[in-house]
């Protein structure tokens, strides 16, 4: 046998040469210090935390922003809200608006004394000869009112609220059902209003009442939070287009109108009373409302109830069950106004109280009552509220925006913002 070189561990035989493998590889790649190692987790941790930093305030920024949806029946104050919050937040009213609105608010004056001669027609027995005509062109539509000068139109309003009929009428019924809740405001101050030189103010303009027939937004800064409010037009017909807007609703506001408890819904018994338009848009028969009860019929038109079966409807949305919800129970102050001439108990006979306090929490009542026993996550908010009141609207909006962000930032994780 030859000779065996033996080489000792970690060493190689190279040409004759002994090499430590060992050194080699520590020279190509040589072992990071405890120093260096400390210095890249310093780093990785840096760019960590400004990752976290970074999202922690992104989901902050985002618990600042807000879509929230104005949803409820018609005619329930939802339009006067948007507007309080243009006033209040934004620029007011462009110029051209504020001509607009003194066209609504003739034709809100012809909406007015339609449902006063309407009035007239069912409960004044004698109305002299000289006041018929007007009376039945006012009962019947205004397709007459068109082409006349604003002069002549101007002298008919104003002649027609002279009526002896129509003073006996509004003293007799102040409260109508259907007279419009603008009617105390404009009608007392009519010869002001209907002045060609008169600029709407913004009193004016909040009391206008202009049906909402699509979609309106309007987007602010409110205590520095960015607010998208959406007002959706509340006629049934237009409900169904709702769904387009949930997505991604903070909260809803729920306007109700407590004034509507005795009212009935435009539409329903519309094929036995004459509309504003008969004469431009025939009426649409709705017979089979008339085949129920007369029990279930009353539920059925009855505009309150409309409007908590709505509420309780978008309750169980399954697109709003991540939404906070905040009732709005609108128009106190022609609810107090019509509780002594119209009680409430005749409307809904479950109702035994005496007061308008107890009239309002009753009422108030009957829209939590539709949250389900199931819903234990989400906590009901309402606030009594006049949407015509400045200062009432600006206290109620701050305080449910308070619930909305205070959640906003609960559920984004984003209690703590590191600045």
């Amino acid at each position: 046998m030859g000779n065996t070189i033996c080489t000792p561990p970690n060493r190689a035989s190279t040409y004759g040469r002994e090499v430590d493998v060992k050194a080699s590889a520590e020279s190509v790649h040589p072992m990071p210090s405890s120093v260096a190692v400390t210095i890249a987790i310093k780093a990785q941790l840096a760019i960590s935390t400004s990752i976290d930093n970074s999202l922690r305030k992104e989901k902050f920024e985002h618990s600042r922003r807000a879509k929230i949806l104005l949803l409820g029946g018609a005619d329930a104050g939802k339009s006067t809200i948007l507007k309080q919050m243009r006033i209040l937040h934004m620029t007011g009213f462009s110029e051209l608006e504020m001509h607009s609105f003194y066209n609504y608010l003739r034709f809100n004056v012809f909406e007015i004394f339609h449902e006063i001669a309407m009035g007239v027609q069912e409960n004044i027995l004698a109305v002299s000869e000289d006041e018929k005509l007007m009376i039945y062109r006012f009962a019947e539509g205004i397709s007459w009112f068109i082409g006349i000068e604003d002069e002549i139109e101007t002298q008919y309003l104003l002649n027609f609220l002279e009526f002896e009929s129509v003073q006996t009428f509004m003293k007799l019924h102040p409260n109508y059902a259907s007279l419009p809740d603008n009617a105390h405001y404009y009608l007392p101050k009519l010869h002001k209003l209907l002045a060609p030189e008169h600029i709407p103010t913004a009193e004016d303009i909040l009391h206008l009442r202009i049906p909402t027939t699509g979609i309106s937004e309007i987007n602010f800064e409110f205590s520095a939070n960015a607010i998208r409010l959406i007002d959706v037009g509340g006629q049934r017909t237009y409900r169904k287009k709702w769904i387009h807007c949930f997505d991604g609703v903070a909260a809803v506001l729920f306007v109700a109108s407590l004034a509507a408890y005795d009212q009935a819904l435009e539409g329903v018994d519309i094929d036995s009373k004459p509309v504003l338009h008969r004469d431009l848009f025939p009426p649409v028969q709705l017979s089979e409302v008339r085949d129920s009860t007369n029990e279930e019929y009353e539920k059925r038109v009855n505009r309150l109830r409309d409007s908590v079966k709505l509420f309780g409807e978008m309750l169980r949305c399954r697109f709003l069950r991540s939404s906070s919800f905040i009732l709005f129970l609108n128009k106190t102050d022609l609810f107090a106004k019509k509780l002594p001439l119209s009680p409430l108990s005749e409307h809904f006979s479950s109702y035994d109280g005496t007061t308008n306090e107890q009239a309002s929490e009753y009422l108030k009542d009957q829209f939590l009552k539709r949250k389900s026993k199931n819903d234990t996550e989400r906590t009901l908010y309402s606030h009594y509220t006049c949407a015509t009141d400045t200062n009432n609207v600006e206290f109620v909006f701050k305080a449910a925006c308070d619930i909305v962000f205070q959640r906003n930032l609960h559920t984004t994780g984003a209690m703590k913002c590191v600045q």
